[in-house]
């Protein structure tokens, strides 16, 4: 039996000096994130949440053939369990020494290390002789007269060294910064200490690589999949299908990319779960992959979905995404809900149509972000899905 601890201010928690979250919404995305991810456990698993999940949505995901998770609060671990946390932090490590058996980890000094991006950047240009992280700069002065030195066509990326599914990143437009990025510079330097600059690329393809680092180096469960971002690479959702056409072709390249990284981790004393993002770009028609744009030496957000996508036979498209509260008004009795989906509601029998996966409320709260699944037999059929969904309730 496991225990999930869903410390999803695990990023965020690596940086020096974590003072901003609260201004822009981090913080808070990351408090609610325990709620997009019950579905990590199979059996008699446990989700640590603050706040249990109300009835009214436990209702539904049973009358939709899902197990009612467990969900406990932290005053009802069950300390006989195999505790496992997003990713291995101080506070982690203090909540697993509670437990009768307390699960092995690595060194936290490493684990916060790999997580850098200066990491992945060294790393990249080692091994696959990338050049797209220009720099690590620890000053606005230094940044603008790099960018004030580049032709003015080219574009940029602005990364903080610890990330939070990109949330955290800046793209600049031009050869010069504006107030609002100075701004986000200003603060990313107070955070964290440096800002990295990336190329921007116009992005065809996000892929996903996920595996776990045994303790003897092996590497077990490797697997690709497409991830859905904004422009400048802020998480958005995932896509599971075996049959994609527009992923097939990059699987070779991001798996042997992966066996390298991993080769990697486990020389520098880390084990346990990795998640790799990698992107094709275009440059007129010739497309590249960029094998290496950030590295989490941690569970990956989507993972309950996959557990679930794996649990019903891998068979048909899965498309998992957030979806932000003010602008998709989903119906928040889950009754009315299915009533309101008509033929697009989620299916028991056959595991296909719109299955809400988390609740729009905790503790009388609205939450910022709900998960939504959009599970169908082809990718065009989950498209048409999602456009059918957007049309009758974005605002």
């Amino acid at each position: 039996m496991r225990e999930y601890f869903v410390n999803a201010d695990f990023d965020l928690s690596l940086r020096p000096n974590r003072k901003q979250e609260t201004v822009d919404g981090r913080g808070q995305q990351a408090s609610e994130m325990p709620f997009h991810l019950l579905f990590f456990g199979t059996g008699g698993d446990s989700v640590l949440v603050d706040v249990a999940p109300n009835e009214g949505f436990l209702a539904y995901l049973e009358r939709a053939g899902l197990s009612r998770p467990v969900a406990k609060t932290p005053s009802g671990r069950g300390l006989d369990a195999q505790f496992v946390p997003f990713g291995w932090n101080e506070e982690a490590a203090e909540v697993n020494r509670s437990y009768t058996r307390p699960a092995a980890h690595p060194p936290l000094d490493i684990v916060k290390r790999v997580n850098g991006r200066r990491f992945a950047a060294n790393l990249e240009g080692e091994l696959f002789d990338g050049d797209e992280t220009l720099g690590v700069f620890d000053s606005l002065g230094e940044i603008e007269a790099y960018i004030a030195s580049r032709p003015p066509e080219e574009k940029w990326l602005l990364k903080s060294e610890h990330g939070n599914a990109g949330l955290g990143n800046r793209r600049v437009h031009s050869s010069k910064l504006s107030q609002s990025d100075r701004e986000v510079v200003r603060r990313l330097l107070v955070e964290d200490s440096c800002v990295l600059l990336e190329k921007w690329r116009n992005r065809l393809i996000d892929i996903a690589t996920v595996f776990e680092i045994a303790r003897d180096g092996t590497v077990k469960d490797l697997f690709a999949y497409e991830v859905v971002n904004t422009a400048a690479g802020a998480y958005i959702g995932s896509i599971f299908d075996h049959q994609s056409e527009l992923l097939s072709p990059w699987v070779p390249g991001v798996t042997e990319v992966a066996l390298k990284v991993a080769e990697r981790l486990a020389e520098e004393g880390y084990f346990g779960p990795v998640c790799l993002d990698h992107f094709v770009w275009s440059e007129g028609k010739d497309r590249q992959l960029r094998s290496l744009s950030d590295l989490n030496a941690r569970l990956q957000v989507s993972a309950p979905i996959l557990r679930l996508w794996r649990s019903w036979g891998s068979a048909g498209v899965f498309y998992w995404r957030l979806f932000a509260s003010r602008k998709l008004r989903l119906p928040t009795d889950y009754l009315e809900l299915e009533s309101a989906l008509g033929g697009d509601a989620f299916d028991a029998m056959s595991h296909r149509g719109i299955l809400v996966t988390s609740p729009f409320d905790a503790a009388g709260k609205r939450l910022r972000r709900f998960g939504v699944l959009l599970a169908g037999d082809s990718r065009a059929e989950v498209e048409e899905m999602d456009r059918r969904l957007r049309e009758r309730f974005e605002k």
